[in-house]
């Protein structure tokens, strides 16, 4: 690295207001500094530490900044310590001087020093894979229903629309534990991130309004989220209450068709789960599918996570033909390899590949462990076009062994695809 930089975390209420000016300069005319600012200020679990600084020691200017966002996930009730690199970006006159390779170097380190299970990033196509993020999390579909397919508002007005205020919180996290039942994968979002989702989201312009909807002559209540911003010139509805009914769901498109021809806005969005209620709905009206983008995963400790996730292992292995299995699973990732030592059904560590020969034997790319073991895809789907994730002895053995098909078995019970889908949380 040039020397003219130095590599800092965020040390004042000062640093707030000049992260607002990097980060304004650099993603104009999208006002991505308000949204920082008021990430450093109120945002639940935010420290000066979480803020990754590179400054030119001259000026003293920003030069390259992002922050480490804490999330918490669930993954089939297991909580997940999740960190989020967000709000990336280095000044133009300072790119290409490897200033981001140095402060991912420090966000590794945080978050091993940490003991974060995950790092996510929902960053640009391409550019992440380099530093071991890997496509694994399903993000940013485009559901979108042009307003001749959206119904009108039924003259009998049988809801009633409003803003969601701080004294909802309570139903809220009721209507968040109904979305992680229905989920694999899941954001956990406690009362402290209701709080600053109803008094702050809604103030900054990439925020979003959150509103309730009630039967004016039955105990219905739901909620849906409309962001102000994304991709696209829709509407975005980015959160609809998983239980709605369906009268509900088309009094809640009829509504957000009367909001899109206020605000001229071509079409409404629904960037939700192609497998959730709403999104199956708005198909059957014959909305537009497009395919999804995905959050880019890194695990950084393999091993760690296989063991914090052996409750969910052991539990889909004793709902199978293969209950009670003793033996070793082994995952080769051509460089190194990991052990699942099984007894009676349960595990009973997670241990380095000895030398020993093991048949049941899944040999898989380290890129490919992500999406495997997220449930994003089946090893099947992912051989489609990466034929180096295979059972012991597909391709090489002599036909009469049958190894080979008991390791598939073996991995299509333990790592099956699951629906899963991540609310975001700011």
């Amino acid at each position: 690295m040039d020397s003219k930089y130095r590599i800092r975390r965020a040390e004042s209420l000062d640093d707030a207001r000049k992260l607002r000016h990097h980060f304004t300069e650099i993603f104009r005319p999208e006002d991505v500094g308000d949204f920082a600012e008021t990430i450093f200020l109120h945002f639940p679990g935010m420290k000066n530490e979480r803020w990754f600084i590179a400054v030119e020691e001259e000026t003293g200017e920003i030069a390259a900044a992002f922050a480490l966002i804490p999330w918490t996930w669930e993954m089939a009730g297991t909580e997940l310590k999740v960190a989020e690199m967000g709000i990336v970006g280095t000044g133009e006159a300072h790119r290409n001087k490897g200033l981001m390779r140095l402060l991912y170097r420090e966000f590794d380190a945080t978050l091993e020093e940490e003991g974060f299970d995950l790092a996510a990033v929902q960053g640009i196509p391409g550019f992440y894979r380099r530093f071991g993020y890997h496509y694994s999390i399903p993000l940013e579909p485009h559901i979108d229903i042009p307003l001749h397919l959206a119904p009108d508002l039924a003259d009998d007005d049988s809801y009633e629309f409003r803003l969601a205020e701080t004294g909802d919180i309570p139903f809220l996290l009721e209507e968040d534990e109904r979305y992680r039942r229905s989920n694999f994968l899941s954001v956990f979002r406690d009362g402290a991130k209701w709080n600053y989702l109803l008094t702050f989201s809604p103030k900054i312009g990439c925020g979003s309004e959150f509103w309730i909807m009630e039967g004016r002559e039955t105990e219905e209540k739901y909620y849906f989220r409309i962001s102000r911003q994304g991709f696209g010139d829709g509407l975005i509805v980015s959160e609809i209450s998983e239980s709605i009914s369906d009268d509900a769901l088309t009094n809640l498109f009829a509504f957000c068709k009367k909001r899109c021809r206020e605000q001229v806005k071509p079409y409404i969005r629904l960037n939700l789960s192609c497998e959730s209620v709403a999104g199956k709905t708005a198909h059957s009206f014959g909305a537009s599918v497009g395919r999804a983008y995905a959050w880019q995963i890194k695990i950084p400790d393999k091993t760690k996570f296989l063991e914090k996730i052996a409750p969910i292992l052991e539990a889909r292995l004793k709902e199978s033909s293969f209950a009670g299995f003793s033996g070793i699973l082994r995952l080769d990732f051509y460089k190194n390899q990991i052990d699942l030592n099984w007894s009676g059904g349960r595990i009973e560590s997670v241990t380095s590949g000895s030398e020993e020969e093991c048949p049941n034997t899944l040999f898989l790319s380290e890129d490919l462990f992500a999406p495997l073991v997220l449930g994003h895809r089946t090893w099947q789907e992912l051989q489609h076009v990466r034929p180096d994730i295979f059972p012991a002895t597909l391709y090489t053995g002599s036909g009469t062994d049958g190894a080979s098909d008991k390791t598939a078995r073996l991995i299509e019970i333990l790592f099956p695809a699951e629906r899963s889908w991540i609310y975001e949380q700011y």
